[in-house]
């Protein structure tokens, strides 16, 4: 595993041409209930399979075929944020990584002491989701965007990072979580 800063993680994405599969590692701030929330600070630990440098409007084209339906969808313009390559969107001073999730690998619920917390315990302060029903499929295309500063591994093309402001972070989380290696 190599580490890296951001702004080398940046060069080598741009660097990447077409779409490339990848496996990350984040720890985010869930956004979580207010109304009886006694837990404190939470922070939310996913490992997820994802793909890079995929175009939202084919991906979606592509799962309305393999469901025998028309591929007719378009895609509006992005909500929130400015894309600044084919993967990265810029949104008041932070870059985040555009991801279409092909598989949720692992995702848990630790305190500040980066002890596990039970996801019974989470999910009744877990919000809805709410499903895109522009997309009109059965399977929907996930697309999730991930702050460059939330990343704490990323692999693709036979390589595995550890960003570099993260590694003490990755050293007290990984461990109860899943192996640095995979």
């Amino acid at each position: 595993m190599k580490v890296i800063t951001q702004a080398d993680l940046l060069t080598t994405l741009n660097a990447i041409r077409g779409a490339t599969f990848a496996t990350i590692i984040s720890e985010t701030d869930p956004k979580l209930k207010k109304t009886g929330n006694t837990l404190g600070p939470v922070r939310k630990v996913s490992r997820v399979n994802v793909c890079l440098g995929f175009q939202y409007e084919n991906a979606v084209n592509r799962q309305r075929d393999r469901e025998d339906l028309e591929s007719d969808f378009e895609a509006k313009p992005r909500q929130w944020g400015v894309k600044i390559s084919p993967m990265l969107v810029e949104h008041k001073g932070r870059i985040y990584l555009e991801t279409k999730v092909e598989k949720s690998l692992d995702c848990h619920f630790i305190d500040a002491e980066g002890n596990k917390i039970p996801f019974e315990i989470v999910k009744p302060f877990l919000p809805t989701r709410s499903q895109n029903s522009r997309q009109a499929t059965e399977k929907e295309v996930i697309v999730r965007d991930y702050a460059l500063d939330s990343i704490l591994t990323i692999a693709f093309k036979g390589e595995k990072y550890v960003l570099a402001q993260k590694v003490e972070t990755v050293a007290v989380t990984i461990p109860r979580t899943v192996p640095v290696n995979n």
